[in-house]
Parts: structure tokens; C-alpha cells; sequence
């Protein structure tokens, strides 16, 4: 039963997704041709700077715009098929609420990851263009030795530490929906209140964590060599790892009490 939900559940989802994430590589192609691949570098004059800060601005903007579709398309799924008119049809299932949840996680975080490896393509289409890796290799041994790694390792690293947070960025969406669903009157509102409410409060102990281990940017950072900036970068990702891990363990065991114990599907 657990492969029929996750199969339903991204076969709900598939083509919103494949439109967006279509579009968003069909604008990244176009961007690279008609744009990126005509840059010349030679010359920075004010006029070539302002039209790369405003595609550069565009692309974020439409990146940050999928990913909000991302999370959107998870999070209404799950509160839709678990929490509405729809939920009696889902709970008569022969699926425990364990089933249900895990469903709904893995396929969640199935779409979180195929967001970042497009997000990860779009990007290269990007920046893999002949004439800015040319101008970028001029300036390479700075940009490592400032690092402490090469460029392409810090974004590795950057990538694997995006797609753990896949599994975290599930958990906390299930958890302020579950939440939510406990005040029949303002369950939408009463979720995003439980979302920021966890969020500050994630934040205030992930801060006291990094005073405690002297990880907070800007704390003798200035006068870090390349080599000790990356022992830090290693360090506040190990600790950040640490902490996304203890939150969304604490917020699933939440979760998964709430649907066994504290459905209202009133």
C-alpha cells in the first residue's frame, strides 16, 4: 500500500511540476544563447554590469518562484488529501496513519530533490558557457585561495547540503500543516503561525549553537586564511546538518502523534 500512495501522490503532482521545471530550463537554454553566451568580458563597462545584475535578478527571482511552486504543490497535497473533505476518502484506505505519513514524506521529498537537480542544471547552463569560464579562470587562485576550495568544490558541497535539507524542508511543512489542523476555525492561519513560531525558535538555538562553537559569521572571520574559512565552512555545515537532523526527528515524532492520535477532519 505505502507504493500505491507514493505512486498516486506524485502522479497527482507530475504535471504542475514537469510545466514548471520545463519552463524554468526552457528560459535557462534561452538565457545561455541569447544572452550569457554573448557577454564580452574583455571590457566591464557600467552598461554590461547593470544588464548582468538584472538577468541575474530575473533568473533568482524565477528560481525562487519554482521552488515556492515546489513547496506549494507538497504542502496543499498534503493538507488536502489528509485534512479536508478529501481526508475521509483517504482514511478509509487499508493504510495505517505511519503509511500515510510516510507517503507523503518520501514522495515530498522525491519532488525537493528533482527541484534541486534542476535548479543545479539551470545554473550550469548558466555559468558553463565558454566566455565566462574564460573570465573566470583569470580570477580562480583568488577565489580558491579566499575559499580554501575551488569554486566548483564549495558549490559540490553546497549541492549535498541543499538536498539533505530536502528531508528537513518536508518535515517541518507536515508538522506546521498538522499543527494547523488542530484549530478547526483557522487552520491555514494557525500553520503559517506554527511555521514561523518554529522557525524563530529553530533560529535562536541554532545562533546560541554557533556562539557556543564560535561559528557565527563574523567572529574573527575577517582575519581567517582560505584554510581555516573552509574548516569553518565544514564546521557551521556539519553543525547545521546536526541541527536539521534533531529538529525534523523532534518534529516527526509531533507529526506522527498528531495523525494517530489528533485528526480532525471537522
Amino acid at each position: 500500500m505505502l507504493g500505491k500512495l507514493i505512486k498516486f501522490d506524485l502522479k497527482s503532482g507530475a504535471r504542475i511540476f514537469l510545466l514548471l521545471h520545463g519552463i524554468l530550463l526552457a528560459v535557462a537554454l534561452a538565457g545561455r544563447l541569447l544572452f550569457m553566451d554573448h557577454l564580452d568580458f574583455s571590457e566591464m563597462t557600467p552598461a554590461l554590469l547593470s544588464s548582468i545584475v538584472l538577468f541575474a535578478s530575473l533568473m533568482l527571482f524565477l528560481l525562487i518562484a519554482v521552488c515556492f511552486c515546489t513547496w506549494l504543490l507538497i504542502a496543499a497535497r498534503f493538507y488536502r488529501s489528509l485534512f479536508t473533505g478529501e481526508g475521509y476518502l483517504t482514511w478509509t484506505l487499508p493504510a495505517s496513519a505511519v503509511e500515510h505519513l510516510w507517503a507523503k514524506i518520501i514522495s515530498g521529498i522525491m519532488w525537493y530533490v528533482a527541484d534541486c537537480i534542476v535548479v543545479a542544471a539551470v545554473t550550469l547552463i548558466l555559468v558553463t558557457g565558454k566566455n565566462i569560464t574564460d573570465a573566470y579562470s583569470a580570477v580562480a587562485p583568488e577565489v580558491t585561495a579566499e575559499l580554501g576550495m575551488p569554486l566548483s568544490s564549495f558549490g559540490f558541497y553546497m549541492f549535498i547540503l541543499m538536498m539533505i535539507s530536502c528531508f528537513s524542508s518536508v518535515i517541518t511543512t507536515y508538522f506546521c500543516i498538522a499543527v494547523g489542523q488542530l484549530f478547526p476555525a483557522h487552520r491555514v492561519l494557525c500553520a503559517i503561525a506554527a511555521y514561523f513560531i518554529s522557525g524563530l525558535v529553530v533560529q535562536t538555538v541554532s545562533m546560541g549553537l554557533m556562539f557556543l562553537f564560535r561559528l557565527f559569521p563574523g567572529i574573527n572571520l575577517s582575519v581567517r586564511t582560505g584554510e581555516q574559512l573552509a574548516q569553518y565552512l565544514f564546521s557551521a555545515i556539519g553543525l547545521s546538518i546536526i541541527i536539521m537532523l534533531a529538529v525534523s526527528i523532534a518534529e516527526y515524532i509531533a507529526t506522527h502523534y498528531i495523525m494517530k492520535k489528533k485528526i480532525n477532519l471537522l
